[in-house]
């Protein structure tokens, strides 16, 4: 009985570690990675907009925006902010095309919602981070007024 008890024990304790989010990483450098490793292997993929494929993205991009980014939020510099949402606007341009801001409009979203609301804090639309997302421009070029670019 002593030892069912205690194999008991053990396997919830690693059930319970296993529930914990291990996809936001041990550290912010893990987090940050684990971030643009899931956004360049879902925008090489190259899946046409409406495969069934995605579904395994969006969840692990909503688990990133919407929980893990609030735990590393206060350990980020403004450049890796600003790294972070751009890509996240480069996410939403391959996961929608031309359909992108619509998606970011979308009423109930919370993920939608927050990459627009973090988006607007720092450029003065989602073209700018798309732009500086695909390397299109420098990102000093793209800072709203007074904004400077820092680490």
């Amino acid at each position: 009985m002593k030892q069912f008890l205690l194999v008991a024990i053990a396997g919830l304790a690693l059930l319970s570690s296993c529930s914990q989010q291990p996809t936001c990483g041990n550290s912010k450098a893990d987090f940050l990675q684990g971030y643009y490793d899931l956004i360049n292997e879902a925008t090489a993929g190259k899946l046409p907009m409406s495969d069934e494929g995605w579904k395994k993205y969006d969840e692990r991009f909503r688990a990133y925006v919407e929980e893990c980014y609030e735990q590393y939020e206060s350990e980020l510099s403004p450049k890796e902010r600003r790294r972070f949402w751009a890509r996240s606007v480069k996410y939403y341009a391959r996961r929608y095309g031309t359909g992108m801001v619509k998606e970011l409009e979308e009423k109930g979203d919370k993920t939608a919602t927050k990459v627009k609301e973090e988006v607007e804090k720092i450029w003065m639309n989602a073209e700018e981070a798309l732009k500086e997302a695909t390397g299109k421009v420098k990102p000093e070029q793209l800072l709203k007024p007074g904004q400077a670019e820092t680490e």
